[in-house]
């Protein structure tokens, strides 16, 4: 009886340790599983609200702003052209505060069928001029002009052309490693992180951070990139079939470093109203900002520079700088990766430069 019980404790433990050694391999085959990667996307929520904001300002806005003039951008004009005079068109128009990044709200919506807004975003919305008030008033204008104007089938006829416009980038930025070499300056042995590009094809104004992308998941970031060219009426074949260019890069490089930075940004900016003096009238949104991206900036410009020596950038901050950036930069300059010291010492460095600036003003 004594043997057999000894026999039953043994097959027990074995089969405990030979489980645990199975999850062990299982977790780490899920490791392998979960690549960093940058992933490129054309996103219905925002097309919609960029073509309406379109709609609403083209009669008057500055002709450098216009939309690059491509098939696609005519496609947009002669299938929406009939709803300019659309409820929602009238409305957008007339909100005093709405700007260029307004089709980065879209991205706080469930989806364009119910056009439901996620209440988790209200915080947000503030730094997009608009109020919780407004956005309420918005969601039935989008509905219903979402279905009078057929938008559901006009992005499905399309989407071969989305697919088309941003496959070669997206080959070039993972064929390049991008990714990996940004992680390798952070030392990061990070899996799952993740960068998303949402493209807006008709946007000739601005590139935006979406730092709330994906319920603030502290691996994901996301940013709108503008298919922005030279002259509205300069029709190439990267205004149609994107290509990773050097400015583009640059985007990439600043976006994906915030995967790192905000993290450190919240750990070391301290008291807000210490920096009063170097964003005067800002309120605490503005502030952080305006911190956060002087040491951003200089870093995507160093990035930039070890990687495919791009010297604009990193001869100003060298040369023609006056402010503390150019300190920043240098302090920047001084870290090395293979020298194994974490770069959160830089940037603690870098962030005392910044008080002891504020403190001098």
């Amino acid at each position: 009886m004594k043997k057999t019980s000894l026999l039953i404790s043994l097959l027990f433990i074995i089969t405990l340790f030979a489980c645990k050694e199975n999850n062990r391999k299982e977790n780490t085959i899920s490791e392998k599983r979960e690549p960093n990667k940058v992933i490129f996307k054309v996103d219905d929520r925002i097309e919609v609200l960029r073509i309406a904001f379109n709609l609403a300002v083209q009669d008057y806005i500055d002709p450098k702003m216009l939309p690059c003039d491509t098939d696609y951008s005519k496609r947009v004009n002669n299938h929406f052209k009939e709803f300019k005079n659309h409820q929602l068109i009238k409305y957008i128009d007339e909100l005093p505060n709405i700007h260029f990044d307004f089709a980065t709200i879209g991205l706080m919506y469930e989806n364009c069928e119910s056009f439901e807004f996620e209440n988790i975003y209200s915080k947000e919305l503030s730094s997009f001029g608009i109020t919780k008030g407004e956005i309420d008033s918005l969601k039935p204008l989008l509905v219903d002009f979402y279905k009078i104007s057929n938008f559901k089938t006009f992005f499905s006829e399309n989407k071969k052309y989305y697919g088309n416009a941003i496959e070669k980038i997206e080959k070039q930025v993972n064929d390049e490693k991008l990714f990996d070499y940004v992680l390798n300056f952070f030392q990061s042995k990070e899996q799952g992180l993740e960068m998303e590009v949402f493209v807006e094809l008709t946007n000739s104004s601005n590139n935006k951070a979406i730092s709330f992308y994906d319920n603030y998941n502290p691996k994901k970031r996301a940013t709108l990139l503008g298919n922005i060219c030279e002259k509205k009426d300069s029709i190439t074949t990267t205004n149609e079939i994107l290509e990773l260019d050097n400015n583009r890069r640059g985007t990439l490089y600043h976006e994906t470093s915030h995967l790192f930075t905000d993290k450190l940004l919240d750990k070391y900016i301290g008291e807000l109203n210490q920096y009063k003096s170097l964003c005067k009238n800002c309120n605490d949104t503005q502030i952080k900002d305006e911190i956060d991206h002087l040491i951003v900036y200089p870093l995507q410009e160093l990035l930039s520079y070890r990687q495919f020596g791009k010297d604009d950038g990193h001869s100003f901050y060298l040369n023609k700088c006056k402010d503390v950036r150019k300190d920043i930069y240098i302090k920047l300059s001084e870290y090395k990766p293979e020298n194994g010291i974490p770069f959160e010492k830089t940037y603690m460095e870098c962030m005392e430069l910044i008080k002891q600036s504020a403190s001098e003003k």
